[in-house]
This record gives structure tokens, sequence and C-alpha cells, in this order.
């Protein structure tokens, strides 16, 4: 049996009120082959009052490692070499690979990166290596050279 790459992955968005938030979590779901029943959902109040809608998901091993595979290959190829020349800025000293991917994106299967109302991912390499290793390992994962 094949060792993950992964030891686990997660994903946060928040959903604003005026948000179709049964339309998007179903989207997640259905483009990272992520069961509905795993998204853990937060109630948060805004600046004003609005009610807006936490959502986090954990997921571990091959899980992980399918989904880091699936939302790498669903990033448009010049976003991979913007993160591939970017991706030291990405990964922090425990070893994660940290993204933000535009939410609309995720509706047109071609995913891009972006700050503002992001998607956030967080990937963490399942050892623990010294810094251009983990450059590396992550540049296995989005099956690019080095």
């Amino acid at each position: 049996m094949k060792k993950s790459i992964l030891s686990s992955a997660e994903i946060k968005f928040f959903i604003q009120a005026t948000e179709d938030e049964e339309g998007f979590t179903k989207r997640v779901s259905e483009v990272f082959m992520i069961p509905l029943k795993t998204f853990e959902k937060t109630m948060l109040e805004g600046h004003f009052g609005n009610p807006i809608t936490s959502f986090r998901i954990h997921l571990k091993g091959e899980i992980a490692d399918k989904f880091g595979s699936k939302i790498l290959n669903l990033l448009l190829e010049k976003e991979k070499k913007i993160l591939l020349s970017e991706i030291s800025n990405h990964i922090d000293k425990h070893g994660s690979l940290y993204l933000r991917i535009d939410k609309q994106s995720i509706f047109s299967n071609r995913l891009i990166q972006s700050p503002i109302d992001p998607l956030r991912v967080k990937m963490k390499i399942r050892t623990k290596l010294p810094p251009q290793e983990m450059i590396k390992s992550f540049w296995r994962l989005l099956s690019i050279p080095n």
C-alpha cells in the first residue's frame, strides 16, 4: 500500500448571507469529491449583524492526497507556474502549503488563486523535512519537474 504524501488537508471558507450556501457547498463537495457530512459549519455574525456561515473541512491521509491532487490538477497552468515561482512564500516552517483559491473559479473547474473572499486551503506534508526538501515534495505533488 502506497504511503500518502500528505498527512492532512484543511479547507476553510465563508458564505455571506447574500450567497447561495447550499449551491456553493454542493459544488465544493462535487468538485473535490468530499461528502457534505464532513463539512463543519459554524454560524457567525458580521460587522453590521449580518449572518456569515463559516465552513471547515479536515481531511487526512489518502483522502487528503486525493484532494491535494485534485485541487492542484484543477489549477490553471499559469497559476501552477506562479505557485512554483512563489512556493517558498506559501510554505510555513511546519511544512504546510497554503493556497487561497477564488471561490467563483470553483464553478468553472479551472481554479485560480485570489486573496479576495477565497477558499483557504492548507496541505501538510506527512514527514518533517528541511525547507528545500519540502519544496521538492510539493513540486512532486504539483507534478512539476524540479
